[in-house]
């Protein structure tokens, strides 16, 4: 079975994205597809390797989208953290500057010691400038967007002791293979 959402066929193509685990890159056998890698890693209880390898394998918007998804589940954040999430939400639905804008405002107010604010840095980090809107162009660097969201899944997951960090990990990791097959996460 393939992930539509998914561009790449081989895993080892999505693992020259970004610097793997040594002991997650391991598990990438010769011409293996991702889906089969992504089935490794659970089996061994790789859960933060296996979010950031499908964070970088799925398109931008799909990323922020499982991340504010992930981010969702959670009905103990504050203020600030609930409107990083839905600023994050809304810049999917809206994919503009003004929006991205709005979720680097969201990120900064809700901080990034916890999942929420990081589900808004991903947005901001999806594209356009890094630096001020009247200062020189600076882009961020590809797929940093894909790091912010796997630290939202995997600060949502572990925090605030660990003890349900399993169990949420599966669930998120549910919504992401949802998103790669084509879902909206909430299936």
């Amino acid at each position: 079975m393939t992930l539509r959402k998914i561009p790449y066929q081989q895993a080892s193509q999505i693992l020259d994205l970004y610097s793997a685990n040594a002991s997650f890159s391991q598990l990438c056998e010769e011409n293996i597809a991702p889906l089969a890698l992504i089935e490794h890693g659970i089996k061994k209880a790789m859960f933060s390797d296996v979010v950031i390898f499908l964070a970088h394998a799925i398109p931008v918007r799909e990323s922020v989208w499982w991340a504010a998804c992930c981010a969702a589940t959670r009905n103990d954040w504050n203020e600030d953290e609930a409107n990083a999430v839905r600023a994050a939400k809304a810049w999917v639905h809206t994919p503009d500057e003004t929006s991205r804008r709005y979720a680097e405002r969201m990120a900064s107010i809700a901080g990034l010691e916890s999942g929420a604010g990081w589900a808004a840095q991903a947005a901001f980090w999806s594209g356009g400038s890094m630096t001020k809107p009247e200062d020189p162009l600076t882009p961020p660097p590809p797929h940093l967007y894909a790091q912010a969201a796997a630290g939202c899944i995997t600060l949502t997951a572990v925090l605030p002791d660990g003890s349900e960090a399993e169990k949420r990990y599966q669930g998120f990791l549910e919504i992401g293979l949802n998103i790669a097959h084509g879902g909206n996460g909430q299936d």
